[in-house]
This record gives C-alpha cells, structure tokens and sequence, in this order.
C-alpha cells in the first residue's frame, strides 16, 4: 500500500500536493525496492506501463541489467546516504531516462530512497535547446553533456546510445571544444550553471 510522504512543518497532503504537481514520475522506496509512495506521474506510469514498473509493489524495470543497477543503487543509498545516477537502457537510443536515487529519512530510524525519473528529450528540453543554440552541439552532442552532468558514467552512456567508447570520446571532445571547457569538470559546472529547476 502506498503511504503519503510527511515533511516536518507540513501536511502529508500538503507534501503529495507538492509532489505530484512535478510533471517527473517520483517514488518514495525502501531499502529492498518496496513502493511506499507515488507521485502523480509516478502512479501513472505504474498503470500505463514506462521504464519502471511495480511488481508485487517493489519498483523494478523490464530490462534485467537496468533492473539490478537500481536495486544496487536503492540500497546504497539508503545504507550510506549517498545519492545515485543511472543511465537507464533506452530501446530508440534517442533519449534515455535517467533514475536519478537519493536518501529519504522518513522519520528516525526509517531509511527510504527518493526515485526521480527524466528524460533528456522530456525534462531538459529548455536545456537542449540552450546547448544547442550557445554552442553550437548537435542533438547527440547536447544529450550527452547533459548525461554527463548528471554524473553517468562513460560506459553507461556509450551502452544506452549504442555507441563506441571511441566514439563517444570523440563527441566529449567536440562538446569540449565547442563549450570552452578543457575537463569534464568544468564542462559539468557550466551545465548546472544553465540548467533550470525540474
């Protein structure tokens, strides 16, 4: 059964309000993967079917490898409290969702997980653009700087575009040459600076 997440100082429905007003899909999950919230996109996706699914109200994916990385990534970060990024398995290779995973202490000894979904093409579409028009990046260009930024890693990246590691660091260096940046680091905090608010 799925619960109502409650914020010190506000509502429960309060907090479900905030929530399902983001147009991203947001789960609330213990350490094993068990749903204990929803937002209203999150529900939605659960009935029409997307990238994650619920099966016997656990969160989990159709594809097994994806599957077991967000597994992985729930427990690390409800046991450390470290949050987590996954690029996750995209069948066009177009636009693939990133899970993004965070600590969420509900109450205080319940450790939970946050589980936010995006989607280059959906949620940073006003980012593309930016990129693509201060910089001159092609669409694929754009889309990985953008992964890039949200800290997946290379083998990631090259495994969801079905591209080339070769390949792909040949399209870091170009967005590299085209932005001004010399490292990966600097190429990312020029991202966050141009990135708006989900």
């Amino acid at each position: 059964m799925l619960t109502r997440p409650g914020q010190p100082g506000m509502s429960e429905e309060l907090s479900a309000s905030i929530l399902d007003r983001l147009g991203v899909p947001i789960f609330i999950v213990e350490e094993d993967g068990n749903l204990r919230y929803a937002n209203a996109a999150g529900a939605d996706m659960l009935a029409h079917g997307g990238p994650l699914r619920s099966v016997n109200n656990t969160l989990c994916t159709d594809d097994m490898p994806d599957g077991e990385r967000l597994k992985s990534a729930i427990a690390s970060s409800c046991a450390d409290g470290e949050s987590q990024t996954i690029l996750m398995k995209d069948e066009g290779g177009k636009h693939p969702p990133i899970a993004m995973i965070a600590p969420f202490r509900n109450g205080a000894d319940t450790h939970n997980a946050i589980v936010l979904l995006r989607c280059a093409a959906e949620t940073n579409n006003g980012l593309l653009q930016s990129l693509r028009q201060l910089f001159h990046l092609s669409p694929a260009e754009a889309a990985i700087a953008i992964a890039l930024a949200a800290g997946v890693d290379l083998l990631e990246i090259s495994q969801a575009r079905h591209v080339k590691l070769n390949t792909l660091r040949s399209q870091i260096a170009s967005i590299m040459s085209k932005t001004g940046t010399r490292r990966q680091a600097e190429l990312v905090a020029l991202i966050a600076r141009l990135e708006s608010p989900i």
